[in-house]
């Protein structure tokens, strides 16, 4: 594997920086974090990209058969880093360049070392993340807080995006229910019984038990145990960012997600989005690509050669003019 990061150094303790509440916590973190890597494919690069929030960490898959292919950038949902794609790599990776990211200001190996206080700066950093990577535009992909973040950079420098894939967003199409809410606030206080963290996960999750032999699984409960994140409550993309989209957006929903209403997420993006495929997936929770990784896959990167296809014959049109 080719390296191209230094080791960073955790900067000290500020409260409007995210930290680790303990070392312990951080070494069994980073501990279950090296375990979970070894379960994806090997990457081509290890970068460390500095920003003005801070140091990311950015891992690339990329063959000189994929070279000429418009790259793939993958955001991460809260506390689970870029093991959480281990399904999807595989495939992905066979079409397309990918690089995958752990956000600054929550558990990973990126390192925040300014304070990120709006949504503006959240979309900051990811431009300068992508404005190191070189590359002309790419297809953004998010899950969860990963699927807003996307939201949230494409409503700022749309310019940059060749599509935009959102799977399962929070604070996009819904708000978040009442229900989940409220069993957040006090999951939230680091000195409340661990099981109520433990549960919070399992229900947004969908899953009835966390298999802590497998080290992604318990990856995302000690970061979120371990870990205080520093960044704003995101604000809410509105029906007017959604109708000045003009990139091509695929969003999937799941109907069991017990994060918002998946039916009435696919009605308000089917009002607003001017070039949608939307799909309400039956059966799925809010772990939507783990758990239906390769019909996933395989509607990404369907939709992924339409937008390049379509992409390829508009600028061939442009030069024959």
């Amino acid at each position: 594997m080719q390296k191209e990061h230094t080791n960073v150094q955790q900067p000290k303790r500020n409260p409007s920086l995210g930290y680790w509440r303990s070392p312990t916590g951080q070494n069994a973190y980073e501990k279950s974090y090296a375990e979970a890597m070894k379960q994806l494919p090997t990457p081509s690069k290890t970068l460390d990209i500095s920003t003005d929030y801070g140091t990311v960490r950015v891992y690339e898959w990329a063959t000189k058969q994929t070279s000429s292919a418009t790259p793939i950038v993958l955001v991460p949902g809260y506390t689970s880093g870029v093991p959480m794609w281990e399904s999807n790599l595989s495939d992905l990776m066979t079409k397309h360049p990918v690089y995958a990211l752990d956000a600054l200001g929550d558990c990973g190996m990126s390192v925040q070392t300014a304070a990120i206080k709006s949504a503006a700066d959240q979309a900051a950093w990811l431009d300068q993340v992508i404005a190191h990577l070189g590359v002309e535009a790419i297809h953004l992909v998010g899950h969860s807080f990963g699927g807003w973040s996307a939201a949230n950079y494409a409503s700022r420098y749309p310019d940059k995006i060749a599509s935009l894939s959102l799977l399962e967003p929070v604070f996009v199409f819904q708000r978040l229910s009442v229900w989940i809410i409220l069993k957040s606030i006090p999951a939230a206080i680091p000195f409340l019984p661990k099981k109520w963290r433990d549960n919070l996960i399992k229900d947004i999750g969908g899953v009835t038990d966390i298999n802590l032999d497998d080290p992604i699984a318990r990856m995302i409960v000690e970061g979120s145990e371990y870990y205080e994140r520093k960044i704003p409550y995101p604000e809410q993309i509105t029906p007017k960012h959604l109708q000045k989209w003009k990139m091509p957006v695929y969003v999937a929903m799941a109907a069991d997600s017990s994060l918002h209403d998946s039916a009435k997420a696919v009605a308000v993006a089917q009002a607003h989005i001017q070039n949608l495929q939307a799909k309400n997936w039956p059966d799925a929770t809010h772990s939507l690509p783990m758990q239906f990784p390769k019909e996933i896959n395989a509607e990404l990167l369907a939709f992924m050669d339409k937008c390049d296809y379509s992409n390829a014959n508009l600028t061939s049109t442009f030069r024959i003019l």
